[in-house]
Formats: C-alpha cells, sequence, structure tokens
C-alpha cells in the first residue's frame, strides 16, 4: 500500500472509533434533541436538531442561558439573534479554503434549534450559500466566537467569489474578547474548547480534533462516505451549545462578578465594566486584582485604571488611599516607586497637603535621580512649584 493510501486509512480507522467511541459512551438524545431527518437537494444538506430548555450544557440549562441574556439587556432581543459556527477546509482563512458547513443556533418559541447546511458537493457552493444569506438576513444580531477575524470574512469571501451580496448584520458580538479579558491569564489560553470544559464543566473527550475536520471533510468529497462526516456535525452542534453558554456566563460576570462563580481575571472583569459604564463594579473588580499578588508593571497597571474609574464616579479619597498604600508596600528599588510617589504628591496637593505633596515629591526625585530616570527633569519643576506654593502667604 502506498504511503498516501497508508495514511487515508489510518484516518477512516480514527474516525470510525470516534464515532463508534461517541455511541457506545453517550446517553442516547431524547427523541426532542435529536437530529430531524435531513433534507438534501442540489448537494446541499440541511440538519436541525431542536433541544428544549431544561437541556443542560454543563453546569446551566439553555433556559437559564436564554433568561441571563434577557435581563442583561441586549441590544437585539433573543428572538432576532443567531449564534453562528463555520467549519472549512483550512485553519489559516484566504481565498482558497472553503467554508463547508455553517450552523446557526436560534431560539425558536420553547426550544433552541440548531440547523446546520452541510455542502455535499463543492459544485453547489452558490445554493448553499444562498440559503445561509437567507437564514442570516432574518436576524439583526449573529454571535461567534473569533467570527470577527475568521467564520465572517471567510464567509464574505465565499460570497463575493461566487458573486452573491455579502451579508449586512446590524449587531456583532464576538465572544474571543471578552473571553480572553475573562480568563485568559488565570488558564493560560482562551481557546473555546478549554473555556467549554473549565468555565462551563462540559469537556468533550470524544471530541474529533479541529486540525482532523479539514481533512475528514476532503477524505469525504473523494470517498462519498456520508458517515464521516457524523463526528463534524457532532462537534459543529457542541460548539454553537459552548457558544450559548459562554455567551450566558459572560452576561453573568458582566450582571454580578462575584456571584459568577468559577476563575476570573479581575483585571479583565473591570475593563468590561468600564467600557460599559459601570465604573462602581469596575472600580470592585480592580481592587480585587490589586488584593491577589500582582507584579510591580501589573500593579501599576491596574491601579491607574481603578482610580479612573473612582475619578468618575467623583469621588477623590479613596485614589489618595489607594496610592498612599501603594508608596508604603512598593519596594525603594522598584522602577515604579517614583511614579507612585508622583500620584502621592498630587493626591495630597489637591487635598490642600502641599507640605505632604513637597515631601513625596522630594522622595521621588531622590529615586529618579539615582535610577537616572528620564522624567527628572519633570520632578524637579513640581518640587520648585510645590516649593513656592508653600512659601506663598495664605
Amino acid at each position: 500500500m502506498s504511503q498516501p493510501d497508508s495514511a487515508a486509512g489510518a484516518l477512516r480507522e480514527r474516525l470510525r472509533r470516534l464515532a463508534g467511541g461517541a455511541s457506545r459512551r453517550r446517553e442516547p438524545l431524547p427523541a426532542a434533541q435529536r437530529p430531524s431527518t435531513p433534507s438534501v437537494g442540489d448537494g446541499v444538506e440541511v440538519i436541525r436538531a431542536r433541544f428544549a430548555l431544561t437541556h443542560r450544557h454543563g453546569r446551566t440549562a439553555l433556559g437559564e442561558c436564554a433568561r441571563l441574556l434577557a435581563e442583561r439587556g441586549e441590544q437585539v432581543h433573543l428572538s432576532d439573534t443567531l449564534w453562528l459556527d463555520t467549519e472549512t477546509t483550512g485553519l489559516a482563512g484566504g481565498t482558497g479554503t472553503h467554508v463547508f458547513l455553517v450552523g446557526l443556533g436560534s431560539f425558536n418559541g420553547t426550544t433552541f434549534t440548531i440547523e446546520q447546511f452541510l455542502l455535499r458537493r463543492l459544485s453547489a457552493e452558490g445554493r448553499f450559500l444562498l440559503l445561509i444569506q437567507e437564514s442570516l438576513a432574518r436576524a439583526r444580531h449573529v454571535v461567534t466566537f473569533n467570527g470577527q477575524r475568521f467564520d465572517l470574512p471567510l464567509l464574505e469571501a465565499r460570497f463575493i467569489l461566487t458573486r452573491l451580496r455579502p451579508i449586512s448584520i446590524d449587531l456583532h458580538t464576538d465572544l474571543i474578547h471578552p473571553a480572553r479579558r475573562l480568563w485568559h491569564r488565570v488558564l493560560g489560553t482562551h481557546r473555546l474548547s478549554m473555556l467549554e470544559a473549565e468555565i462551563l464543566g462540559a469537556p468533550r473527550p470524544d471530541d474529533i480534533p479541529g486540525w482532523m475536520i479539514p481533512q475528514t471533510y476532503v477524505q469525504y468529497l473523494r470517498s462519498a462516505d456520508r458517515m464521516a462526516l457524523e463526528p463534524i456535525l457532532s462537534h459543529n452542534r457542541s460548539d454553537l451549545l459552548a457558544l450559548l453558554g459562554l455567551h450566558a456566563h459572560v452576561a453573568r460576570v458582566l450582571r454580578d462578578p462575584d456571584e459568577a462563580g468559577g476563575p476570573i481575571d479581575w483585571e479583565g472583569a473591570g475593563v468590561l465594566l468600564a467600557r460599559r459604564g459601570n465604573p462602581r463594579q469596575a472600580a470592585m473588580c480592580f481592587e480585587r486584582a490589586l488584593a491577589g499578588p500582582v507584579e510591580e508593571r501589573d500593579r501599576w497597571r491596574v491601579m491607574r485604571r481603578c482610580v479612573r474609574q473612582y475619578r468618575v464616579l467623583g469621588e477623590v479619597g479613596r485614589p489618595r488611599a489607594l496610592w498612599e498604600d501603594a508608596a508604603r508596600t512598593c519596594s525603594d528599588a522598584g522602577h515604579y516607586r517614583p511614579l507612585i510617589l508622583v500620584e502621592v504628591a498630587k493626591a495630597r496637593e489637591r487635598a490642600g497637603d502641599p507640605a505632604g505633596a513637597r515631601a513625596a515629591a522630594e522622595e521621588a526625585l531622590r529615586i529618579a535621580t539615582h535610577h537616572s530616570s528620564l522624567f527628572v527633569d519633570r520632578l524637579r519643576r513640581r518640587v520648585e512649584r510645590l516649593d513656592r506654593r508653600s512659601a506663598a502667604p495664605s
């Protein structure tokens, strides 16, 4: 047997094990959750699966996900929202990459429906994309994971190449951005599969690896073995359920970070809350971040973010207390101590304590001069100004 034939045989055997293992180890889905009989025509297959709102993906029921998103007050109603995930012939993108499977999730009455569009023949791409275009046209809000850089640009390229009008979306939520803020530093990654396991409590031990999906589809095109695609269809459905669960969990974190549970990057949560116009909760998250073990450079950044939120709230006492505390705990050898002392000087000056401000500025100047800092001249001017202010008659 030639080497390519051997590789193809190994791939087929692994896919058989994946499909067989899933059927042996997993409980059968209730009838209401099984994919419906697919509709096939002109090289395009449409598969639908309906999940009751009581169905749980990990620790949370789908109905609870809907409630969390509705309470958050999304700009667009859930009935006008689609959760989208694609499978492609390549992971790097580009015009040579085909989208061969598009999964769309939506709430429909008392169910969460997943509709999957499968391209059975590359020659049917025009009809395949037209069906997707019609489905997306009914939505005002699309939710993806890395869709801003991958899914939507790839779909747009395929629309253009087949001379179809590119899709127009009123609102796009890409969950990779809040995921990166909330979990990358605490988990070391923000991959969807890891978040699904660690945050949602829904690991997938029998899932087909993402890197196998393109070659599996190419093998299907050569062999026409439809069963080889079942692990991919299952993977895509699980991705959509994970997408919905993650969307709801982000909403839970932004509603009340303390009640969300699980690991969380408090600085990242503060950044997201600040951007959403919630300075009080943002400041609380930044203070939680400062309470843990934080490197000097990170502490300086988080301190500035925290103080900024208190200024938005019109509070001056808390920022001064934070800077004073930071000055007491920061080492003289630290690179950021002069910067902190400058902020202490500013806070004391605002509070009507020019003598205390001058003392902090002089200490900052001494340390900065010792370290040959670039802002020594600026510090000298500040000390001179504070000297003049102290000498001026009251």
